[in-house]
């Protein structure tokens, strides 16, 4: 079945906030009671695709790769995907399946590799190879394409890093449709979803210009971000770029952030992604006052990337943080 989406009540930090989320990703216990005020159902681009799908293609790379999903049957001939960026990302994931989607290969390039995890993959490493996903470790090819001095082959798609490609518009069109139509009817004017690349962010403003935005750089600083979005166009319907008092490293480990994952959950019964969301999260609690009450955030989804992360932050603080926290 294709996936369908809750608006969920929610209160943490003496904040009041909705919680938009795939609703398989929600217990038991929230779905169907008072706190889902609403539930959507998938976009249409997702019509006639396996079900199996949905697991690799989820979060904002639903909609980043909606105009791929819709038009698969239009395409030019297309023999090979190219794209980079981390080793358990989750856009290498939706990535991998489009491929088998459309019936061509996959390529992923990362910088390099830690050589147990080339050994024993695990996380989205392991299912994206599951899929066929041919892996290059090349520290020059990789830097080739984040500068973007990469051209594909004739007959060759190439995605930048987080499933960025030309058409992202398509879907974060779709996105802001639905978003236009729910926070109307739950009286919301403010939206907050924190920034990997920035692209999504971007693009999501612009398509939704009735909605204020915020955003953080989950990895990085504003000055980064201000310039992604200066490369993407400039336009009064940018995000606002929330600042943290901490600037935090991709991939690193900081035992606030593994505190603060298990008081939300504990809090709001939903479970959140550990590198994008918690950034995003640090960040509202420094600047909560421009959020106020009464915000919708959008949840990353990216959980089955958590699972590596998340034994990496138990061998460093332990399960009992996890549960200190939580009490």
């Amino acid at each position: 079945m294709p996936p369908t989406f809750s608006y969920v009540q929610c209160q943490f930090a003496g904040m009041r906030f909705v919680v938009r989320i795939e609703s398989r990703l929600l217990p038991a216990a929230i779905r169907g009671s008072a706190r889902e005020l609403q539930v959507t159902p998938a976009p249409a681009f997702c019509a006639g695709l396996p079900a199996s799908s949905f697991a690799a293609i989820e979060g904002n790379k639903l909609y980043k790769l909606g105009y791929y999903l819709q038009h698969m049957s239009e395409l030019p001939p297309v023999s090979k995907i190219w794209s980079y960026g981390s080793v358990q990302s989750g856009a290498m994931l939706a990535l991998s399946e489009l491929a088998q989607l459309m019936g061509v290969e996959f390529h992923y390039v990362l910088p390099y590799i830690a050589s147990e995890l080339a050994l024993h993959p695990e996380g989205n490493l392991a299912l994206a190879k599951g899929k066929q996903m041919h892996l290059h470790v090349d520290g020059a090819l990789y830097r080739r394409m984040a500068r973007g001095e990469f051209v594909p082959a004739p007959g060759e798609l190439f995605f930048h890093e987080g499933g960025n490609h030309s058409q992202v518009s398509y879907g974060m069109t779709v996105l802001a449709q639905e978003l236009s139509q729910v926070t109307q009817k739950l009286n919301l004017s403010r939206v907050f979803l924190p920034a990997g690349t920035g692209v999504t962010s971007y693009h999501l403003a612009q398509a939704n210009p009735q909605l204020a935005h915020y955003t953080t750089p989950a990895y990085g600083d504003a000055l980064h971000l201000q310039q992604v979005f200066a490369r993407l166009g400039t336009s009064s319907s940018e995000p606002t770029i929330l600042s943290s008092h901490i600037h935090y490293r991709f991939g690193s480990l900081y035992r606030e952030l593994w505190l603060l994952q298990a008081e939300l959950e504990a809090a709001t019964g939903i479970a959140f992604d550990l590198l994008y969301d918690m950034a995003g999260w640090m960040a509202i609690l420094d600047q909560r006052e421009q959020l106020g009450q009464d915000w919708l955030y959008l949840h990353q989804g990216g959980l089955g990337g958590s699972v590596t992360l998340a034994e990496r932050y138990r061998k460093q603080f332990g399960e009992s943080e996890l549960s200190l926290s939580a009490a």
